[in-house]
């Protein structure tokens, strides 16, 4: 391996130990941070390492150089609750590298992420009700690339389009009525996938890999004004989410372990573990632990409980399914992602 090489992925592997330093202090563009895929999700969210289905154009688009041919995956959110949710989202992932290790002219990807909720009921400070049944939306649509400079170790990006409406309420004198408000925005994603192993031709190391997503490095989003204020910017705030994860073989089951964190406003630790047999079923669990944040004037720091998930997951020739149960401190949310392969 050349000097250069092995220079760039010393660096990436620093990048990943040191990146957990670096916080954010903007709350912008939290709709779509859930995640997506049932299958990282139901292992707590844990995936920057592991970035080896077309979900990983979210999580670490560095990850789809793992993928061979195509790969089109969509998730599903079930109701949460009494409110009428709707969370979804479709990618396809297009490798053009080889089996062999022959890299092509990259890994392709592109996804469109949308979330709503319906039912909300506007009212005025006085209780009366303006609008019953308004909804809010949020749409995110990913163009993603991604090339492996030597076998195990790729760089990738993702170009994010954001738009989304708000309802609101628009006041002529006193007499209130419903609107909406728009933004449009923009944000990037960069991604540093390395499996030790394949990188440094170390065949004990082979199922140990690191990833990470530097997410929102350049983000904004942009308000449109209304009758009762002007319009405004938003800068999103940076999230380093470095991972670990190993593989290990066992005859014919396979066990995966990984820890993510997120670094955007606290330190959340993301740890889940997956067992597979003979590559066709999985089971899975996860979960994420957040830190404390500072309660502001108040003094003092808030914290939350653990969130706790599960999961399982079916292969069939080039279709899967996957499931996860998220349990958190508000409500329980259900996930389900189908799959498919060519």
């Amino acid at each position: 391996m050349k000097l250069s090489v092995k220079l760039v992925l010393t660096a990436a592997v620093l990048a990943m130990a040191f990146s957990t330093v670096i916080m954010a202090d903007d709350y912008a563009g939290e709709s779509m941070a859930i995640g997506v895929g049932a299958r990282p999700l139901g292992m707590g969210g844990t995936f920057a390492a592991i970035a080896d289905d077309a979900s990983t154009s979210y999580w670490n688009p560095a990850g789809m150089c793992n993928i061979q041919g195509v790969e089109v995956s969509s998730v599903k959110l079930t109701k949460v609750n009494d409110l009428d949710t709707a969370y979804s989202y479709v990618n396809l992932v297009y490798n053009t590298g080889t089996p062999a290790g022959l890299p092509g002219a990259g890994a392709f990807g592109l996804g469109w992420l949308r979330q709503a909720i319906s039912g909300i009921v506007l009212t005025t400070s006085d209780g009366t009700i303006v609008a019953p049944s308004a909804e809010n939306s949020d749409n995110a649509i990913y163009l993603a690339y991604a090339y492996p400079f030597v076998k195990g170790f790729s760089v990738g990006a993702t170009v994010k389009i954001l738009l989304g409406d708000y309802p609101t309420l628009t006041y002529s004198g006193t007499t209130a009525s419903y609107s909406t408000v728009s933004y449009s925005g923009y944000g990037l994603d960069l991604g540093l996938y390395l499996n030790v192993g394949d990188a440094f031709n170390l065949k004990d190391l082979k199922g140990l890999s690191f990833g990470i997503n530097a997410q929102d490095v350049m983000s904004a989003i942009n308000w449109d004004a209304t009758s009762g204020s002007a319009a405004s910017t938003e800068t999103i705030g940076v999230n380093f989410k470095p991972g670990v994860a190993y593989r290990l073989p066992m005859d014919q089951f396979e066990l995966i372990g990984a820890v993510d964190l997120d670094t955007e406003y606290q330190t959340i630790v993301h740890a889940g573990a997956e067992l597979w047999w003979n590559k066709m079923i999985a089971i899975r669990g996860g979960i994420k632990s957040w830190g404390s944040i500072s309660n502001g004037g108040a003094g003092g720091t808030l914290s939350q409980a653990a969130d706790w998930s599960m999961g399982a997951s079916v292969r069939w020739y080039f279709i899967g399914i996957d499931y996860a149960y998220d349990y958190n401190e508000l409500t329980p949310i259900q996930y389900l992602s189908i799959m498919g392969k060519f």
